[in-house]
């Protein structure tokens, strides 16, 4: 009996530390990652400015084949949308909110199985006097008041990271034409 007493006051005192230190985690999270592609940012827009030509180089197509997809009537510029269904990754929306060809597409990202919805932007700077673009993925997001969203913010930093990572390794490969990594 003592020894049960014991281990539910130190169960207790776990998870209050762990909602205690969760209260204090950041209530947002930011990931930004670049990659510098052999083609002009004239090239480059067309694949990040319009919503259909996401699946050519993003990973959530090629992971589930069986996604459902549909978009908005028009699938570029500001008020284009895209709406997923998947078994393996949920569903979800994204809809562009600015766009300025060929420099910028920003968009909002929202999912059905998660607590946290975000923003991301896609900067293009033409660099090697426009034969080469700069691209900067940036995805950052509100994780509200919930200790235990926020502990998932740590784990969703570094996923977010790899993510951006191989998406942009995926749309230099398209742009370049080799094969993704």
């Amino acid at each position: 009996m003592r020894f049960l007493l014991r281990f539910s006051l130190a169960f207790a005192l776990v998870v209050a530390v762990l909602a205690l230190v969760g209260l204090v985690l950041p209530r947002s999270y930011r990931v930004e990652r670049s990659v510098t592609v052999a083609a002009s940012p004239a090239a480059v827009y067309p694949l990040v400015g319009d919503l259909a030509r996401w699946s050519e180089w993003s990973l959530q197509a090629a992971r589930d084949p069986q996604m459902q997809v549909t978009f908005s009537p028009v699938t570029s510029g500001a008020g284009a949308w895209t709406e997923w269904r998947s078994a393996r990754q949920g569903g979800g929306r994204a809809e562009i909110v600015e766009a300025q060809p060929p420099e910028r597409v920003h968009y909002r990202m929202s999912y059905t199985d998660l607590p946290v919805a975000g923003e991301g932007t896609f900067r293009l700077v033409g660099s090697g006097g426009g034969g080469a673009t700069v691209v900067t993925w940036t995805s950052e997001g509100r994780l509200g008041w919930s200790p235990l969203v926020r502990w998932f913010g740590l784990l969703l930093r570094r996923l977010e990271g790899r993510e951006l990572e191989q998406g942009l390794a995926a749309l230099q490969a398209r742009l370049e034409k080799r094969s993704s990594p």
